[in-house]
């Protein structure tokens, strides 16, 4: 299945650097937009409240629902009819901080001229009286935006849940994990819970691509991005925000037209992922200390193919032509069965991984003859790999 993108304007570095902001077009996500644009505009329309609960894991795209259809409803309405939007990030904040906050963001945001120095030597009790006064009296229409709410406790949570009911105050609360056993049973107070879906991979290449899009004026490879893509599914869980973050590291490198060598990219999207196999160097020196030599040759030369090309991926029938040339190197028979158990063994051991993604090739063993041809992409640097590989060869040497 192929998805088409829209032509989209090149925005710049902000696309991937700025973490409030949203793409012009949130892709695979028109059914939560649609659903969650209906009952705000139902909620402000006929002025009532709600609480509304976005679960998901971080950079899974909950803040960026909200924050687009918030946005869209503000520009939809009038001044006489004005949304204020709050966004308050709840992680390793106490009440305090999270009430002076909001405190701060209303005032500045309602253009109210409050002096803070009164505030500085106020009990907490009547800084949240202050605030609460301040919501009574606000002529617009409040949405808050609390994030990361399994970092409050169950009575605070509970102090904000009140707060929206008793001011007419729309607030959307978002979890990246599950809530504290003690703060569950609050979960009857919210009027709509919404737990995100994972993205399909082709669902989640589209989206980094629009990204890339976003971000950078000129072409970059798709093969980088199908890569990237791969990498979160084998390693992670397929969400948008672990292959921006990868983009913003390796933005300084792409940024410019000039070509990069792919083996210093691979090395850089490895390093965002904790379990690769590039942290354990003793398993790769043990294996390779053990194997027989076409093994070991084989290695080298699939190392060699990833850092002398720029290529993220290699395709079955390129792994046939390394073990080939392993084969006739050593002099040795050339085997399909053997093949395949050195190719099982790479995959067993981690070195390799199938890319989600299918290749067509086009062969020509007779008229209209087709292949599916697998690529596979490394899951372990290729100078790394290279240099194991010469750190036994020079043991042995020696001795």
């Amino acid at each position: 299945m192929t998805f088409k993108l829209d032509i989209i304007n090149t925005i710049g570095p902000k696309a991937l650097f700025d973490h409030q902001f949203i793409p012009p077009k949130l892709l695979y996500r028109r059914k939560e937009q649609n659903s969650l644009n209906s009952i705000l505009t139902d909620s402000i329309i006929d002025k009532f409240s709600l609480n509304i609960l976005y679960q998901g894991i971080n950079g899974i795209g909950k803040k960026a629902i909200a924050n687009k259809v918030i946005n869209d409803l503000t520009n939809r309405r009038g001044k006489e009819d004005q949304i204020l939007k709050i966004c308050i990030d709840c992680k390793e904040k106490n009440f305090e901080e999270l009430v002076f906050s909001l405190l701060s963001d209303m005032t500045t945001l309602s253009n109210l001229n409050i002096n803070y120095e009164s505030f500085l030597n106020s009990d907490l009790s009547h800084l949240w009286n202050v605030f609460k006064l301040i919501c009574k009296k606000s002529v617009c229409n409040l949405i808050f935006i609390f994030s990361n709410v399994e970092y409050l406790k169950p009575e605070i949570l509970k102090k904000f849940l009140l707060l929206g009911k008793e001011n007419n105050i729309t607030s959307l609360f978002t979890i990246n994990k599950m809530l504290r056993p003690t703060t569950i049973d609050l979960l009857s107070e919210f009027d709509l819970k919404k737990k995100l879906s994972y993205f399909s991979y082709n669902e989640l290449y589209s989206i980094l691509k629009q990204r890339v899009s976003l971000a950078f004026s000129h072409e970059i490879e798709n093969a980088l991005i199908h890569y990237i893509t791969d990498l979160i599914f084998e390693q992670y869980v397929p969400v948008p925000g672990k292959g921006v973050e990868i983009l913003r590291d390796l933005y300084p490198l792409i940024r410019g037209e000039y070509k990069i060598k792919n083996f210093e990219l691979i090395e850089l999207c490895q390093n965002h992922f904790d379990h690769i196999l590039q942290n354990d160097e003793f398993t790769m020196l043990n294996y390779i200390s053990e194997e027989n030599v076409l093994n070991v040759l084989f290695l080298d030369n699939l190392s060699n193919h990833f850092s002398s090309k720029m290529s993220y991926y290699i395709t079955l029938s390129e792994l046939k032509d390394l073990y080939y040339i392993s084969c006739e190197l050593l002099e040795y028979p050339k085997c399909s069965n053997e093949f395949q158990s050195i190719l099982e063994e790479m995959l067993n051991l981690g070195v390799l991984r199938a890319s989600k993604r299918k290749i067509q090739e086009t062969i020509s063993y007779g008229p209209n003859s087709h292949k599916n041809d697998n690529s596979y992409f490394m899951m372990i640097s290729p100078n790394q790999l290279k240099a194991l590989i010469d750190t036994i060869f020079e043991k042995n040497s020696i001795i």
